[in-house]
């Protein structure tokens, strides 16, 4: 024959021995019996233990009394209405499922400060590179811009040379201009000598 081992929770077998105590109604119950009757794969020290934790709740669901020689409890009316409700069990799983909440989000906090701390690592490496062509691109930018607005040197060489061409158009319009009133003269002189003969 083999035994089975029932693995249960402490908040399952705490609700074991407020529903015993329950089906019992006014009768003092004590940890000898509970441990015989309904939890046979605990020892009385662990019985025990568990009617301390009972009756330390704030909710003083049951009435309990220890004392060196004996640990007994008695049903009260929260109890039913504790039990209804989910009773440890449900507090349990409520405590457990915070937990693992609590453990999920910082995780996730662990994991979002290692990528913040990759991202800082990037921005420490990058930011003196960015910053040095951004200075360059800055003093180009005011370089041509302070060349734009004062004449360049091609500019000044085709004055130069703009001023020349029109002094040497100037001065052959002048030519032309004398030779023609030299022929006009010599045509003159010409044709008063014609008339002469």
């Amino acid at each position: 024959m083999t035994d089975e081992i029932k693995i249960i929770t402490e908040g399952q077998a705490k609700d074991l021995i407020l529903e015993y105590a329950l089906k019992n109604g006014d009768k003092t119950i004590s940890a000898h019996e509970i441990q015989k009757e309904i939890l046979p794969e605990l020892s009385s020290d662990e019985v025990e233990f568990l009617f301390e934790k009972i009756q330390n709740t704030t909710d003083n669901v049951a009435d309990v009394a220890i004392s060196e020689y004996a640990c007994l409890i008695t049903a009260t009316g929260i109890t039913k209405r504790f039990i209804e409700q989910g009773g440890f069990t449900k507090s349990e799983k409520e405590t457990a499922e915070l937990k693992e909440k609590k453990a999920e989000k910082e995780r996730i906090d662990f994991e979002k400060s290692i990528i913040d701390l990759r991202l800082k690592k990037w921005q420490l490496k990058t930011f003196w590179w960015i910053f040095g062509f951004a200075i360059i691109g800055s003093a180009l930018s005011v370089y041509n811009f302070t060349n734009s607005l004062s004449p360049s040197k091609n500019v000044k060489q085709q004055e130069e040379r703009i001023e020349k061409m029109e002094s040497e158009l100037e001065k052959l319009q002048t030519s032309i201009s004398n030779g023609k009133t030299l022929d006009s003269l010599q045509t003159t002189k010409d044709l008063t000598e014609i008339e002469k003969k």
